[in-house]
């Protein structure tokens, strides 16, 4: 550690200089993942390109029929938001049961992500609600779907140059909830062993739209396809989700390690994609009812 240079620009654009001047250079805010890494020897890095000073990206706003949340927000602020409360409560359990009290506080939405380690507990919640990043070179930015974002774990389609900067999520439609459902071995700072995101969108109790997204039992978050078309176009019902659930466990690609094996993964896939199915349900039923009241 002590051969490593820090820098702390003052703006974005001198960031993304740095980032593609330096060698073996890193983007450090809140260091949670990285610094434990570089310590670890799983990552080199000669220079750290601190991103705490730049202004803009400690932010949550909404921008039309989006929410937009900087790179710099940390867990405890995004379970905290009442935006993120009411229209994405699955984005909000995520952050408020990550890791620890101290870890949420320091740790922040884009490390999470930018990490690409497959048990992260934001990238699930925020692909079920259809979330893209912004990422910033020398040229400008550019969007990329979240769902497209991770090609493997710890590595993205983010080139040598690029800063992840913020995170977009569209506002659901009435009559859509959320949940968000993990397992690990203890109750503080314990990686996920699986996790599971639900979104649905009801009409007339029918599901309209549909998202189911596992965590930690493949190299990167999965969009579980089979389970959510055989969702779409049905009625909400206790077996229907069972069946939907049996079909996540199927798609899941987990491994065999110190937190549980395959099949143990796979039990709990199972489990948490139904209990999250059914919560989800529950609460596109309250909102689509409250917003009937209201008009």
């Amino acid at each position: 550690m002590s051969n490593i240079k820090f820098h702390s620009p003052a703006s974005l654009n001198e960031a993304v200089r740095l980032l593609g001047g330096l060698e073996d250079a890193r983007v450090l805010a809140g260091g949670t993942d990285l610094l434990v890494d570089i310590k670890e020897g799983l990552t080199e890095v000669k220079n750290l390109i601190s991103i705490q000073d730049l202004p803009g990206l400690e932010r949550i706003e909404r921008v039309g029929d989006r929410l937009k949340i900087g790179a710099r927000i940390t867990p405890r602020e995004i379970a905290a938001d009442p935006h993120i409360q009411q229209h994405l409560p699955a984005l909000a359990e995520a952050a408020g049961t990550m890791a620890s009290s101290h870890i949420r506080s320091m740790a922040t939405i884009g490390g999470n992500i930018t990490s690409a380690v497959p048990s992260a507990d934001l990238p699930p919640p925020l692909i079920a609600a259809g979330a893209a990043v912004e990422l910033a070179c020398s040229v400008g930015t550019r969007e990329v779907s979240l769902a497209e974002f991770f090609t493997g774990p710890r590595r993205t389609v983010c080139a040598g140059a690029e800063i992840l900067t913020f995170v977009q999520i569209p506002l659901p439609p009435s009559g859509t909830g959320a949940c968000f459902q993990r397992f690990s071995l203890r109750e503080s700072n314990a990686l996920a062993v699986a996790s599971v995101a639900a979104q649905l969108s009801l009409k007339d109790d029918k599901i309209e739209k549909a998202a189911v997204v596992l965590g930690a039992v493949a190299p990167t978050p999965l969009r579980a396809e089979k389970a959510t078309q055989y969702l779409v176009g049905k009625s909400c019902s206790d077996d229907l989700f069972a069946r939907a659930a049996a079909l996540a466990r199927e798609e899941c690609r987990p491994i065999s390690d110190l937190r549980g094996s395959i099949w143990f993964r796979r039990e709990i896939v199972q489990v948490l994609a139904q209990r999250a199915l059914a919560e989800a349900a529950a609460r596109a039923r309250t909102k689509h009812s409250n917003t009937r009241a209201r008009t």
